[in-house]
Parts: C-alpha cells; structure tokens; sequence
C-alpha cells in the first residue's frame, strides 16, 4: 500500500498557528551588519524569524539582514532582522536541541518574500499535519522557557 499523499485542498493551519510556526529549514545564508558579510547555516525558520548557527555570540537588539537562495527561485529572500536572543554551545532549551546561534526576529521584508514565506509554511504544515500538536515555536516559546536568555 502507498502512503496518502497530502491533499492541497486541506485547509491552511490557522494564521495563530502559522504565527508560532518554526519549521526545519537548513541552508548556507548571508548575515550582512554594518561590519559586513558573514556566511551562517539557516536552521530552522517561520514567520516570526529565523535560528541561525554561529560559534561567536551576536549582540542582543543588534540589526541584520540575512538573505539566502529560496528554492525554486532566482529570487533570494532577504529581510531585516534583530537579534532576539543567543543560544551558546550546550545550553540548555526546554524543548528541543540546537547548535550555538542567534534566535533572529524578522523586523522588515518585502510582501513578496512574506507570502513565499507563509506559501512555503502552510505546505509544510500540509505535508505534515502531525507538526502543529508536537512543537513549540518562538517567539511564544520565548516566554515558555526555550529562549536561553529568559528564566
């Protein structure tokens, strides 16, 4: 027996849900500061912000721009961003595991990149209906006890 594929008609996870929604999404991006360019792996993204890995700790409240080839299109996606809050190697997270990095929250981007975004989100979520029971997602989870600078 072959697995059901999933359904394009099943209806989009409610906008609450796709608010805290991280979902797995590792790649080489572009951090750009004021201090230049720097290359990091993506690990995991929603509409809120991103995770990025790096050994060296980034200020808190510091602005950025990460910007990384989006799949299936010749257009990278690219936004603004400030440092939320970093994760140092080992540290402890009530939830899940991660490698040291920064927790970024998205502050700026174009309407084209949010709608690919939040396209990309809702057929991650029909693909895999089981993702909304089983994760806990920033920047909610901030104040749940998974943001390192928090407690």
């Amino acid at each position: 027996m072959t697995p059901a594929l999933p359904s394009a008609r099943e209806p989009a996870p409610p906008e609450t849900v796709l608010r805290q929604l991280r979902i797995p999404f590792v790649r080489k991006a572009a951090l750009v500061s004021t201090g230049g360019t720097e290359e990091v792996f993506l690990i995991d993204i929603g509409l809120a912000g991103a995770f990025v890995e790096r050994a060296d700790p980034l200020p808190i409240g510091e602005l950025l721009e990460i910007r990384f080839p989006w799949p299936g299109s010749e257009i990278p996606f690219s936004a603004r961003c400030r440092v939320a809050w970093w994760h140092p190697e080992g540290g402890p997270l009530s939830s899940k595991s991660l490698p040291p990095g920064a927790g970024l929250q998205f502050v700026e981007m174009s309407g084209a990149d949010r709608e690919r975004l939040r396209a990309m989100l809702v057929d991650y979520c029909r693909q895999n209906p089981r993702v909304r029971r089983f994760m806990r997602h920033w920047p909610e989870a901030e104040r749940q006890g998974d943001d390192p600078t928090s407690g």
